[in-house]
């Protein structure tokens, strides 16, 4: 049980800091790029975190040995579905939004997902230093 709330813990942990920084790379295209960059660049933070949250509340709903089968077909489709929720919405915004800057999209796309190791690093390094004292 133990186990399972840490994960649990470990993915709430990565999703924030997936919208952390989907809102930090929108501000800092404005900032740097302007109005369209800034757009761009929160765009793709959006199109790699909300297929992400959409995974983790797939596939992470059932808990415990009895639901084995259920946790393996649940990570299955919440895989499969955050891959077509991430084509679909990469097609929506370069249909629909014009204009776009497609390197600030990918750019924020790109740092969006760096989380998912970024923050399993960063919580491994202070469970270190935590066991190290």
């Amino acid at each position: 049980m133990q186990q399972a709330g840490e994960r649990l813990r470990v993915i709430k942990l990565i999703l924030l800091g997936q919208f952390l920084a989907m809102l930090i790379v929108g501000l800092v295209g404005l900032v740097l790029g302007g109005s369209l960059v800034g757009l761009s660049a929160a765009l793709g933070g959006s199109i790699a975190w909300l297929p992400n949250v959409y995974f983790a509340l797939r596939a992470f709903r059932y808990r415990g040995a009895r639901a084995a089968q259920k946790i393996v077909r649940s990570f299955y489709a919440g895989a499969f579905g955050k891959m077509i929720l991430t084509m679909a919405m990469f097609a929506i915004v370069f249909i629909k939004v014009k204009p776009i800057s497609a390197l600030a999209l990918f750019v924020g796309f790109a740092i969006v997902q760096t989380m998912n190791w970024i923050v399993p690093i960063v919580i491994a390094l202070q469970e270190r230093r935590r066991y190290e004292k």
